[in-house]
């Protein structure tokens, strides 16, 4: 058998915004939806060792895509292209919990929400930035930055929001998609 191989290392540019949202009923709602819904078979079994609420917990959730419609004008910063939200889950972390370092399986691009104050913030290692936690704030990043929280110090409870949007093409398939779309937000 004969084959040619040839590697050569491709580098792409990446992103990290950080905006807020002042919203409180929306903050309240995800808050109690995250609370309500941890999956204790799903909880420790990721990069979140903590509380988990299910990759596609929140996609159809009417809060969430509502808080997407606020933070449309950042969206269209990073990514112009039409996107579908690929996944959105909740996480809870309380003392001693972290979330390992990892990268996202997504296309277009990922973020968080942080429904409360304090904690470790997250950390993207190739920026070598934390983002501190506060009520509102959201990060949206490149799937392929490698990102972490250190374990939780302190007695509280950190809730956040996480997603992954997916690229769409204007042929894929329209029907059973939960559609943001930077022409309809």
């Amino acid at each position: 058998m004969n084959f040619e191989l040839k590697v050569k290392e491709i580098t792409s540019e990446t992103f990290l915004l950080v905006g807020k949202i002042n919203d409180q009923n929306i903050i309240n709602n995800l808050i109690d939806v995250v609370e309500k819904n941890k999956d204790d078979n799903l909880s420790y079994k990721t990069h979140v060792k903590g509380h988990f609420t299910g990759w596609n917990s929140l996609v159809k959730n009417d809060y969430f895509q509502n808080f997407l419609k606020i933070i449309q004008p950042y969206i269209y910063t990073i990514y112009q292209k039409n996107f579908i939200i690929d996944q959105a889950w909740g996480n809870i972390l309380k003392k001693e919990e972290e979330v390992t370092e990892h990268a996202h399986d997504a296309s277009a691009f990922c973020g968080i929400l942080y429904l409360s104050n304090g904690g470790p913030g997250t950390y993207f290692k190739e920026y070598d930035l934390t983002i501190e936690e506060e009520i509102g704030k959201f990060v949206l990043f490149h799937p392929q930055l490698l990102h972490s929280v250190k374990k939780v110090e302190e007695d509280i409870k950190r809730i956040t929001v996480a997603f992954n949007m997916k690229s769409i093409k204007n042929w894929d398939e329209e029907s059973n998609l939960t559609w943001i779309n930077k022409n309809e937000i």
